[in-house]
C-alpha cells in the first residue's frame, strides 16, 4: 500500500512522525510539500532538512503560490491578519506520478479540493488530517459549514488529534466509525537531552538569575506573545496572585505583536520577565528550572508546547480552550485547567500548585505524554488506515 500525505507546509516536530510512518509502511509512505511556502515564511533552508531526513519519500512541489489578502500581495506581512488564498498549478500531475493507493490531506481548504478531485477521478480513498475544535470553529460561517458537510461525504475517514476534534466532526454529521484518533506528537528529545546535560549546580546557578526566593515557584510560558495566547489575561491575574505569593516568578519566552506593549506596562514588575525570543538551543534551560508550565490560550487546536513541557517533567496549567487538555491534563494528577475569561479560576489555578506534590505531578506528566509520543501517534495512524481500508474492501 502506497500512501501519499499532501501537506503544503509543516515544521520540525513533524519530521520524526513522518519518518516513523515511512518505517511502518516499509518505505511506501510519501510526503508532498510546497517549496514556495517555506520561502514565504523565511524557512527555505528547512526544505534541505526535509530531503535529508526523508530522502526520496519527500516530494517537493514548486508551483504553489499564496495570495495574502492583508498585504494584497504574494508576500505575507502578518500571519495573524488576512486570509491566504492558494494558487496551485500541476498538483494533480505530481500526485499521478507517485500513483498512491491512499491519499491524506490537511483541512478543508488549501490543497484539499484538488486532492479530493484526484481521489474521485482515480477512485483512490482520501483521508483528512484535521485538528480544529468546536471552540475554534464556533464562528464558522454557514457557507463554510455547508462546504465542509459536502466534502465530508467524499472522505474515507478522518485522522484527528483528540476528543475535541472528534466532537466537532460529529457535530457536522460525520459517523463516529470514520473518525480515528492518532494524536499530535511533539519531539522533545532535544529539550530532554539538554536538561539531562545540566548538573544540579548548573540548574541552581541558572535559576537564581531569575528567582531569588527559595520558597517561590517559577511559572513558565513558552509561545507567541499575541492576543490568541491569552498572555494579557494571565498578566492581569498574575498581579493579584502575587499579593498572596510575592515570591513567585513568571517567565515568558517568545515574541509577538504584544511583546513591547506588555514590556512597557509591566516594566516595573519584578515578578515578571518578558524574555522575548530565546534561541532554541538554550530554551531547555528554562524548562529545567521551571516548577510549572502555564498556557492561558483562548484558542488552540492542540498546543504542542504542552506535551513538550510534559516530556520535560513539568506539571501543567492550561485553559479549557486548549484542544489537548482532555487527553493531556488530568486534574490532581499532573495539573489543572481554568477559564482565562474568569479571572478567579486563573488565580485559583496559580495558587493550586502551592498545595501539590510538584515532583509527583511532573512524573505523571511524563507518563501521560508517552501515549502521545512520535512512535505511538504514528502507530495509531498506521493501524487506523489499515483497519479502515480492510473494512472498505469487505
Amino acid at each position: 500500500m502506497k500512501v501519499l500525505y499532501c501537506n503544503p507546509i509543516f515544521f520540525e516536530y513533524r519530521l520524526p512522525f513522518y519518518k516513523e510512518l515511512v518505517r511502518l509502511f516499509k518505505g511506501q509512505f510519501y510526503v508532498i510539500y510546497s517549496i514556495n511556502r517555506y520561502t514565504i515564511c523565511g524557512k527555505s533552508k528547512f526544505c534541505k532538512q526535509i530531503k535529508e531526513e526523508l530522502s526520496n519519500n519527500a516530494v517537493p512541489f514548486s508551483r504553489d503560490y499564496i495570495f495574502d489578502t492583508y498585504s494584497m500581495s504574494f508576500k505575507m506581512k502578518d500571519i495573524e491578519k488576512g486570509k491566504r488564498i492558494p494558487l496551485t498549478f500541476g498538483l494533480l500531475r505530481t500526485i499521478r506520478r507517485i500513483k498512491p493507493d491512499v491519499l491524506i490531506t490537511e483541512g478543508y481548504f488549501q490543497w484539499t479540493p484538488l486532492v479530493l478531485l484526484y481521489g474521485l477521478i482515480h477512485r483512490v480513498p482520501v483521508y483528512m488530517g484535521y485538528e480544529r475544535t468546536l471552540h475554534t470553529e464556533r464562528n464558522a460561517s454557514r457557507l463554510k459549514v455547508w462546504q465542509r458537510k459536502l466534502f465530508n461525504t467524499c472522505f474515507a475517514g478522518f485522522l484527528v488529534n483528540g476528543q475535541e476534534t472528534k466532537k466537532y466532526l460529529m457535530s457536522l454529521g460525520v459517523p463516529i466509525s470514520k473518525i480515528h484518533i492518532g494524536g499530535m506528537s511533539a519531539d522533545a528529545t532535544f529539550l530532554r537531552n539538554g536538561i539531562a546535560s545540566m548538573t544540579t549546580k548548573d540548574k541552581k546557578l541558572f535559576r537564581i538569575q531569575y528567582q531569588k526566593y527559595e520558597k517561590g515557584l517559577i511559572f513558565l510560558f513558552v509561545g507567541q506573545i499575541v492576543r490568541r495566547k491569552g498572555v494579557g489575561l494571565l498578566l492581569q491575574a498574575w498581579e493579584k496572585h502575587c499579593k498572596n505569593h510575592p515570591e513567585d516568578k513568571l517567565l515568558l519566552v517568545g515574541s509577538g505583536n504584544q511583546l513591547n506593549e506588555f514590556r512597557s506596562i509591566y516594566s516595573n514588575e519584578s515578578s515578571i520577565d518578558l524574555l522575548g525570543k530565546v534561541e532554541y538551543e538554550t530554551v531547555y534551560k528554562f524548562y529545567a528550572i521551571a516548577d510549572v508550565f502555564i498556557l492561558p490560550t483562548i484558542e488552540d487546536n492542540w498546543s504542542l508546547v504542552v506535551p513538550e513541557a510534559m516530556a520535560c517533567g513539568l506539571p501543567i496549567a492550561t485553559s479549557i480552550y486548549n484542544g489537548c487538555c482532555p487527553e493531556l491534563v488530568h486534574k490532581d494528577e499532573n495539573g489543572i485547567t481554568f477559564d482565562p475569561y474568569k479571572e478567579e479560576t486563573l488565580i485559583n489555578a496559580l495558587d493550586y500548585f502551592h498545595h501539590q506534590n510538584l515532583k509527583a505531578m511532573g512524573q505523571r506528566s511524563i507518563e501521560l505524554e508517552k501515549n502521545f509520543n512520535t512512535e505511538n501517534c504514528a502507530r495509531r495512524v498506521y493501524e487506523a488506515l489499515n483497519k479502515s481500508l480492510s473494512k472498505q474492501k469487505i
